[in-house]
Order: structure tokens, then sequence, then C-alpha cells
């Protein structure tokens, strides 16, 4: 039996809705698949269904509705310092829904650029877990903040803009109470009208010593939004690199095939393409990237943004 394109196509989109979790409300802790759209890393793509998977963790002696946060992984996914931000947050008196956006879409990591994951479709991950939290009987949908690292920060500081958060909001949610970013490697993009921003405060966590989502870099991404009035500031770790949150890395490590855009600008155009300084599309390709990022505990500062992370939550949750 010939079954028509557009046919064919239906009946995958019916597939992975039917994937999907429809609601919260039943008040379930755990893994849940999340119905989501996947948007082209190249030209003449076209933005397909997708499923990803959210872990839901709830805080101890739970009652009534209390705030939460969506934490979002970096470049190679779902590892264990993820999972500790999510006890963090719960320790914090917080639901924490670790996303992740990799496994579903068969993908392990993008640090190399080998298999890209767009920030588009990062973002879509994060709307649609925002829209099922909000569901859930122990959260109050008015606050709701979303903690991001490093390629997971790019798309919690890009989902302050306005310009995202009409593509990827749908209904009458409310908006996100705040963002968090750790080292985010997207404040070297120049974005249209990009301080028009919605919802709560941002804030960014950085090390001075980063080579990959460089500080000067997120410090003029801060100051050209602060000149216009935003709640946007960055919190600086004199002498931390990336990662200074990952035991892991104490001794530090130089990671010779990450792709790294510490190097470029790109400049967001009118139809949803991005230039480089030559004006040329700007792409893991683009001559400005080059190979290579360190990665390094510190202690110290791992420390530190422990607290400033469960200060910051709490003067934006008590506004709310």
């Amino acid at each position: 039996m010939k079954i028509l394109p557009a046919a064919l196509a239906l009946l995958l989109t019916g597939c992975a809705m039917s994937s999907g979790t429809a609601s919260l409300s039943d008040g379930r802790a755990g893994s849940f698949p999340i119905l989501t759209s996947t948007f082209p890393t190249s030209s003449g793509a076209v933005e397909q269904p997708g499923t990803v998977t959210g872990d839901l963790t709830l805080p101890g002696g739970t009652s009534g509705r209390v705030p939460a946060a969506i934490v979002m992984h970096a470049c190679d996914g779902v590892l264990p310092p993820t999972v500790q931000w999510a006890r963090e947050l719960n320790a914090m008196g917080y639901v924490a829904l670790v996303l992740d956006s990799f496994t579903g879409r068969g993908v392990k990591e993008v640090c190399t650029g080998k298999t890209p994951v767009s920030i588009g479709s990062r973002l879509a991950d994060l709307y649609r877990a925002h829209e099922l939290l909000a569901t859930h009987p122990n959260v109050d949908p008015e606050r709701i903040a979303v903690l991001g690292f490093s390629h997971g920060g790019w798309a919690a500081i890009w989902a302050s803009q306005t310009q995202f958060q009409r593509r990827f909001m749908r209904g009458t949610r409310a908006d996100i109470a705040a963002f968090l970013a750790f080292y985010p490697v997207g404040c070297n993009v120049r974005l249209l009208n990009e301080t028009a921003m919605g919802g709560g405060p941002v804030r960014i966590f950085q090390g001075t010593a980063d080579d990959w989502g460089t500080p000067e870099q997120c410090r003029d991404w801060v100051a050209r939004r602060r000149a216009a009035g935003r709640d946007v500031s960055i919190v600086e770790y004199a002498g931390a690199m990336h990662g200074f949150d990952i035991p892991a890395f104490a001794t530090p490590q130089r990671f010779d095939d990450a792709v790294n855009p510490s190097g470029c600008v790109a400049f967001q155009q009118s139809d949803g393409t991005y230039l480089d300084e030559a004006g040329k599309i700007f792409s893991g390709r683009s001559p400005c990237m080059k190979r290579g990022a360190t990665m390094g505990y510190d202690a110290g500062a791992h420390r530190r943004s422990v607290a400033d992370v469960k200060a910051f939550l709490a003067e934006a949750f008590t506004r709310r």
C-alpha cells in the first residue's frame, strides 16, 4: 500500500505525540518523556517532531507548591555534575527537573561539532518542559527558573529574549522567573532587538580564566543589556576555568577536539541567519572558529557558586 508523503508525515507526528507526557498533575517524580521539536542545524532541513526526557526530583518533606528549576546540561549531556546540581536545588527546597536534550535524539555530545543539536531545539525542549512542570501539584507555576551549563547556559540566556519567547512559548503560561547560566558559550552572538527581554532576572556565573565561553564576551553581553535597564549581571570567580564546578577536573584537562567559538562574533540577520564579522554565514566551519578548550575544577569557586545560586534564587522567587 502506498502512503502519500503528507499522510506519512502526519502518521509519524501522531506517533511522536503519543509518546509524550500530557500532564504531571498526578504528582509523579522520576523520568518521563517530553514531546518537543527538533529544529534544523543546516539550511534546507525542516523542523521535526521529537521526544526528550525529563527527570524530576522533589525536595524532602514537600507539601503544597514550591519553586522549581529546570536544569539544562552542557555539551556532553547529562552527567553526574548535572544530577548533583538537581540535588543542590532539592536541598534548597526546590523541585528540580533535569532535562536531557540528547539521548532521545540519539546524540551523545555536541562538544566536537560532529553531531549538532541546535539552540532552537534546546529552547523548544525548555519551554515544553516548562509547560509540563507548571502542571505539577508541588510546583508553583509562577516560580520556575532555568539553570543551564555551557551549551545549556547558552539556551538559558537566549530564553530570556522576547523574540525566542514569542517563538517557543505557547498559551498563557507564566514567564520563567529567573535565568541562571554557568559559563555560557553564546555570549558572542549579537541578536536583533537584544534588549527586548521578558521574565525574571538573568545571572551569569563565570570564571575569569575561562577560555571557552570567555568572560570578556559575557561582560559585553551583560553591559549592553544593563545599559537598557535590564536586570542582568555577571558573577565572576577569579582564576576559575570552564567547568569550575566539576570535581572530575581537579586536574585541569585540555580537550583538543572541542569546537571553540571564543574568537568569533556573530550577528543575527532579519531572515534568521547569522553572519560572522566578515559577513559570511556563521557556522562551526567559520574561519574564526578554533579547536581546543580547557576545563578545570575550583573547589572555592564551586562552593561560592552554590551559595550564590541559593541567594539569587531566594531573591528572585521572593519577587513573585
